[in-house]
């Protein structure tokens, strides 16, 4: 089993996406993941500019910010339960597996 999906909500931890230690932290939903290269796209996070050539179903052109890749140990999960970063473990819940919040003070369920 995976420990990040399609669709999770994520912090940058490192890397030129981190904030610093305040409370507006950089946070978005997976949008795509490439286990091959280990990396991430994640919505709103690392945009980088793309030139577009004027195309019919492009006809102005010009110039896309398009979200790019951050390498997967870059980011950490955000518990939904206590809206914190944190590690992922995954036990087994009768014959599935579960993902859970490796907090001690938190031990909730992701999905």
């Amino acid at each position: 089993m995976e420990k990040l999906k399609v669709g999770d909500t994520v912090q940058v931890i490192a890397g030129a996406e981190r904030s610093e230690k305040t409370e507006a932290t950089k946070r978005g939903k997976i949008l795509k993941i490439d286990r091959e290269a280990q990396r991430v796209t994640v919505e709103g996070l690392r945009l980088v500019k793309r030139h577009l050539k004027k195309t019919p179903q492009q006809p102005e052109g010009g110039i896309v910010e398009k979200p790019g890749t951050i390498h997967i140990s870059d980011v950490q999960l955000v518990c939904a339960k206590c809206g914190k970063p944190t590690r992922v473990g995954i036990r087994l819940d009768g014959d599935k597996k579960k993902r859970f919040c490796k907090r001690k003070d938190c031990n909730g369920l992701i999905d």
